[in-house]
């Protein structure tokens, strides 16, 4: 079987959705299909939290692929899908180097605020993987809610030009389709690892997280060839992670 990547010219355009990420699930949306909103009032987050895009400016996409399951790690792509909207941002922004970074397992932060978000879906039917790849990115507006203004900022501070909204959003369906051949290549893992890692929000930092059934803290050491967090915990013992849990936390 075929990989079906994203297809530029299979896109959508909607006013309003309840979620993207739903819209594009639908049968009739073949893979390869995505589709932007200029709203969307049922947003889905990790964890069954709810997505809230902010500002003016934003960038409300899903897109549908396939691919074979034997050919991929989930985390590892969610990280890889990370990794490429940073990459589309400093494509367009390479001032903000340094700046911006992927808090993984899907996020992407400016400083030590969330400005994107990633949300991964999949459904595996006789040996192939369906996957939905939702995101959001608040790129620009006049203020934050309040509730939100100690966890999430905007890309940028001024009023971009316009159509980058629509130039960004084609970049990162560029970068990944560029990630899903990484995906066959084991050397090209471990190339886009570092990359990852030196644009990592957690690099060289310490967290504490509940794993089997106990809180522990340790170091961040960096991430695996399955896209697992490798921790050393205060007892010298090299853990991975697979995801965050509730109480996960930088300290």
């Amino acid at each position: 079987m075929s990989y079906h990547f994203l297809k530029p010219e299979l896109g959508h355009h909607l006013i309003s959705v309840d979620s993207t990420n739903e819209w594009i699930k639908d049968n009739q949306r073949v893979p390869g299909s995505w589709v932007v909103a200029d709203e969307q009032t049922k947003g889905k987050g990790r964890g069954g939290n709810e997505w809230i895009s902010l500002g003016d400016e934003r960038i409300i996409f899903s897109g549908k692929i396939q691919l074979p399951s034997y050919d991929i790690s989930l985390p590892l792509f969610s990280l890889f899908v990370s990794a490429a909207l940073l990459k589309s941002i400093l494509y367009f922004f390479p001032n903000l180097e340094g700046e911006v970074s992927v808090k993984w397992p899907n996020d992407i932060y400016r400083g030590e605020k969330k400005i994107a978000g990633i949300l991964i879906e999949s459904e595996f039917h006789n040996g192939i993987y369906t996957v939905v790849i939702g995101m959001g990115l608040n790129i620009f507006g006049e203020g934050i809610p309040q509730n939100l203004n100690s966890k999430a900022c905007y890309l940028l501070d001024e009023k971009p030009i316009e159509g980058l909204t629509e130039r960004l959003t084609f970049q990162f369906i560029q970068e990944i389709n560029s990630y899903l051949i990484h995906l066959m290549d084991q050397g090209q893992i471990l190339k886009e690892l570092i990359w990852i890692e030196n644009h990592s929000f957690l690099k060289d930092k310490a967290i504490e997280t509940e794993w089997d059934s106990k809180m522990i803290r340790g170091k961040v050491l960096g991430f695996d060839e399955y896209g697992f967090l490798i921790l050393l915990t205060e007892r010298g013992e090299k853990i991975e992670l697979m995801d965050t849990s509730p109480s996960f936390r930088v300290i």
